[in-house]
């Protein structure tokens, strides 16, 4: 059975190093400074998910804004060696025991149809299915963040969230992450009004 637990500094600069970067491209890795200040904020929470023998089997990183009803997971990744073998829905599972006090959690899921190649298609093909699979619904809010495009996936954990309401919580949620001329220049939420 996984249990999680909150991660100490040592711990994310460990996960960070030896993980994070081989887990995700470049553009979507935040330099390790950032992540540690807004630990340090408050406003970032770093989960790993651990077997009864104390292997770190994945880990989750997880932020909201101050006044946010919503948690956005800003990262989710299973260890390699650990890959295809459920881990990941039993985190998801687990997730909404951790946050039950919470609406929601997003994910930012790459969209598929802004692929580069056949492969990464397939790959972020596979990505959506999984969530859907585990019960996160697609919504109507897509990003681009640091010119990767994404499609705002939704698991409702105490309640619903509609679509417009998804958008300003992403909306704020940005805000906390960057710095406003940051904010300005790499992040680009749309609602896509055919879907609202």
């Amino acid at each position: 059975m996984l249990t999680y637990q909150l991660l100490s500094a040592e711990q994310v600069a460990d996960i960070y190093h030896n993980h994070m970067k081989q887990d995700f491209p470049p553009a979507e890795v935040k330099p390790l400074l950032l992540i540690q200040q807004l630990i340090k904020r408050g406003v970032y929470q770093p989960y790993g998910w651990y077997e009864e023998n104390g292997n770190l089997i994945a880990y989750s990183f997880f932020v909201k804004a101050p006044e946010g009803t919503v948690l956005l997971m800003d990262y989710f990744a299973v260890c390699r060696a650990y890959r295809n073998s459920g881990y990941g829905s039993q985190c998801l599972a687990l997730m909404k025991t951790l946050w039950q006090n919470t609406r929601g959690i997003l994910a930012e899921v790459e969209d598929p149809a802004k692929s580069s190649s056949p492969e990464e298609e397939h790959t972020r093909t596979r990505r959506v299915a999984f969530y859907q699979r585990n019960g996160l619904r697609p919504t109507a809010v897509h990003s681009v963040l640091f010119g990767v495009p994404y499609i705002l996936h939704y698991l409702p954990v105490a309640d619903a969230c509609a679509d417009g309401q998804i958008y300003e919580e992403l909306d704020a949620i940005y805000r906390t992450l960057f710095p406003l001329p940051v904010y300005k220049a790499k992040a680009k939420i749309t609602l896509l009004e055919s879907e609202a």
